[in-house]
């Protein structure tokens, strides 16, 4: 059994890390500067904890770099002389490309990765870059297979990173915001907080499934099928469009995008 190894193992580094050890294809090992953080995964994961990143490479078949932007072209540096055992590089670090890694001291094939929270729950969408043209159709067999453990996966060239981050990197924190925002109306309306909790998750759950059923009928006509003439939802959606929410949210959407631009370019 080939293991996977991750240098880091803050929040998404541990989604990932769950949903591998969910599909039980790889062995898991992990190094992290907090060890509390390889205690927990050791018990809820079967994590083989290392104690350095030399220990963890040395140890590893795949190599998860899974840091902050910022450390990844130093921790690429340290580790460099080390990299004999492992067969493939697979970076998480939003905004750095291969071709930064490989300048780095990386002679290895590497993917980078642009996967999002819901992976910890096996329900992900990640985008995996096979640009680097040393990757062979193994190694591209082995990375599907280690991300169809976190969900769905889809193959994009790194030039679409931006954009699959602003929809799909940052998109959970906007449905978890309009999450919020429904449970305070529950409130106001009477409901006890984690009655009304439970029944917003089945809400937001149980559209996502009814809109993947009936994949080919547009998101509006699904809309509109809960709008009867003059009645109560076509109130509520009218006040939506009053306010502008659908613009905003477009808005919100292309203001990550932006930004994710800004930090690509501070990090060139």
């Amino acid at each position: 059994m080939q293991t996977v190894g991750f240098i880091g193992c803050g929040n998404m580094g541990s989604a990932i890390i769950y949903g591998i050890s969910r599909s039980k294809a790889f062995q898991v090992a992990g190094y992290d500067h907090h060890p509390e953080k390889l205690q927990k995964l050791h018990e809820e994961c079967g994590l083989l904890v290392c104690e350095s990143e030399e220990e963890l490479v040395k140890k590893s078949d795949i190599l998860v770099i899974a840091v902050k932007p910022y450390a990844v072209e130093a921790l690429v540096r340290r580790i460099s002389s080390c990299l004999s055992s492992v067969k493939i590089v697979i970076s998480i670090a939003a905004g750095i490309p291969a071709q930064t890694i490989k300048n780095a001291g990386c002679a290895l094939p590497v993917c980078t990765v642009m996967p999002n929270t819901p992976a910890m729950v096996g329900e992900g969408c990640t985008a995996l870059s096979f640009d680097d043209p040393m990757l062979t159709a193994e190694h591209k067999d082995v990375i599907k297979t280690i991300f169809a453990g976190v969900g769905y996966t889809v193959e994009l060239s790194e030039s679409k990173f931006p954009e699959f981050s602003a929809l799909l990197g940052s998109g959970p924190a906007f449905v978890f915001y309009m999450l919020e925002a429904m449970l305070e109306a529950a409130i106001r309306l009477g409901f006890k907080y984690d009655e009304a909790k439970k029944m917003l998750e089945m809400l937001f759950a149980g559209s996502a499934k009814l809109a993947q059923h009936d994949f080919d009928v547009p998101h509006a006509k699904l809309r509109l099928n809960v709008c009867s003439p003059k009645g109560t939802t076509i109130a509520g959606m009218n006040s939506l469009d009053k306010n502008a929410v659908r613009g905003n949210i477009i808005e919100a959407v292309m203001a990550t995008y932006d930004r994710y631009l800004e930090m690509m370019n501070t990090n060139k």
